[in-house]
């Protein structure tokens, strides 16, 4: 009798509490399992690119739907805080402070052959801008000439740039946790 009773209570309340609610649920469930299809589809569990994929696409929604449905007082300082994150994951994902270095250095590879098939490669540099690189983030530089970590690197100004593109790309991570460490929770509806 007591078994039979709580099935009653329990599908009692959920009659009154939530059967109005199942088919709008369900739809709303449909939608992202289509939305959210080309991103599990191209998932791999081998790279940490595909985690930050799962991220940035569920920032940007949720940062969409906030600009959207505009439903609490200062959304937009949370939705430029999404938009940041955005934009740190991208160039995270992409090597982008690794490889900005790049820019400012033209380089030609010449190929001289050894033997039985083998090739030597020369770098043969054309145009060297890193003195411009390494001017422009004076505080990265200081920070990577105080760092140990980086002895080995800052013996060139190649190497230095490099250093500093390492440690460009390490802060813009620190910050893009900080963000999500302080802001989350304030993302909401």
């Amino acid at each position: 009798m007591k078994s039979y009773n709580q099935w009653y209570w329990k599908l009692y309340r959920w009659v009154k509490w939530e059967a109005k609610y199942t088919p709008h649920k369900f739809i709303t469930g449909c939608k992202n399992v289509w939305k959210w299809f080309p991103i599990v589809w191209k998932d791999r569990d081998y790279d940490h690119s595909f985690i930050l994929d799962v991220l940035e696409f569920k920032i940007k929604n949720t940062a969409n739907y906030i600009e959207k449905k505009q439903t609490f007082e200062g959304w937009e300082d949370e939705v430029r805080y999404m938009r940041i994150c955005e934009q740190l994951i991208e160039k995270i994902k992409t090597d982008y402070y690794q490889q900005e270095i790049l820019a400012y250095t033209i380089d030609d590879l010449e190929f001289k052959p050894i033997n039985n098939n083998l090739h030597e490669v020369n770098i043969i540099n054309i145009d060297d801008n890193t003195a411009q690189y390494i001017s422009k983030y004076p505080n990265t530089k200081k920070a990577v000439l105080k760092n140990p970590r980086y002895r080995g690197y800052v013996r060139s100004p190649k190497g230095l740039g490099m250093a500093m593109g390492i440690e460009r790309h390490l802060k813009a991570r620190k910050l893009l946790f900080k963000i999500l460490e302080q802001k989350l929770e304030g993302w909401w509806n």
